[in-house]
């Protein structure tokens, strides 16, 4: 579920945006009006391009970090794989079925 909030919404604008939090979309509405179809991601991806960007913009790679997250907080550390595996499995489908 955090897979498909993060990169199939805009919750976190619509969060941002209710705790006045100017400084996360303020240059993103803009870029908006210019680029109707832009993303919060995509924005993101183009105009501030660093590591620790491209990492929360690329699915498989916040699955892992989630699913070590997941694995350390159970301590079910062989789970990882499954976990891990099955998460980016059930959110590609669910995005598939999306659109």
């Amino acid at each position: 579920m955090i897979l498909l909030i993060w990169f199939r919404g805009e919750t976190f604008i619509e969060y941002c945006r209710l705790f006045r939090l100017h400084r996360f979309y303020k240059d993103y509405d803009a870029k908006k009006k210019e680029d109707a179809r832009l993303t919060y991601l995509g924005y993101l991806r183009q105009y501030h391009d660093c590591f620790f960007i491209r990492l929360i913009t690329c699915p498989i790679c916040v699955s892992v970090w989630l699913a070590i997250g997941l694995a350390i907080l159970t301590a079910h550390f062989f789970c990882f794989p499954i976990i891990m595996i099955g998460g980016i499995l059930l959110y590609a489908l669910i995005d598939r079925l999306l659109g």
